[in-house]
């Protein structure tokens, strides 16, 4: 709970309305052929699942390529 209290992105180091964005596997950021995005970059290297983003920098994760397609 420590990580949203503290009212900063982890992304971009700025204060102030933030949300958390979740993947259902670390597995999903870094497979074969596909350049991880910096977001993913910071979630695999901080290997976590969550990732406590402002709300333009949310909007900015769900604007990008998914990660994997749902249906294969």
């Amino acid at each position: 709970m420590a990580r949203p209290l503290a009212d900063t992105c982890e992304f971009c180091g700025s204060k102030g309305n933030v949300q958390v964005h979740y993947v259902r596997a670390l597995a999903d950021l870094a497979h074969a052929g596909w350049q991880p995005s910096d977001w993913a970059r910071v979630m695999l290297h901080r290997r976590r699942k969550t990732v406590v983003v402002r709300d333009t920098c949310h909007d900015r994760i769900h604007s990008e390529r998914p990660a994997r397609p749902l249906t294969q």
